[in-house]
């Protein structure tokens, strides 16, 4: 019942893995490879994030994506607003179309408080954050799947 699509999530992990202003561009296929995100998804996920500016592009030799500003001025709830809009704050736990204040659902109050505590821990992590664990965590995973290759 998380607020976050798959596709918010993906793009969260991919803009994890550019380098902030003036790094070196990172390949599409390279985030893929990292991710696991398919390339096809990924490339239109990377188009979408970069008309929406968060992601700058460069063609040709040398090219690849880099973030328009530092991860640490990234909040996952921007990311997640870039992606899905806004509308998805305000929809009703149980799916109905008509929920509101003036007309709530049994859920309603619970969910409204709910909503606004996930709102503000996603307003606080930022996207260096997740750059940071998944870099730590990445080694982690190399030794697990060497190990079970038997190296």
């Amino acid at each position: 019942m998380l607020p976050l699509s798959q596709t918010a999530g993906y793009a969260v992990l991919a803009l994890s893995c550019l380098k902030d202003p003036g790094g070196d561009p990172t390949l599409v296929q390279d985030v893929a490879d990292r991710t696991g995100i398919p390339k096809p998804y990924l490339s239109k996920l990377m188009n979408i994030l970069g008309r929406k500016g968060i992601v700058k592009t460069k063609r040709g030799n040398q090219g690849g994506v880099v973030l328009s500003r530092s991860a640490g001025e990234i909040s996952l709830d921007q990311i997640q607003e870039l992606v899905e809009g806004t509308g998805w704050r305000e929809e009703c736990v149980l799916g109905l179309s008509h929920c509101s204040d003036e007309r709530a659902c049994p859920a309603h109050e619970f969910w409204k408080g709910e909503r606004e505590r996930i709102f503000e821990v996603l307003r606080g992590i930022t996207l260096a954050e997740v750059a940071a664990f998944e870099q730590s965590t990445r080694s982690e995973r190399l030794k697990d799947a060497l190990k079970k290759k038997g190296v």
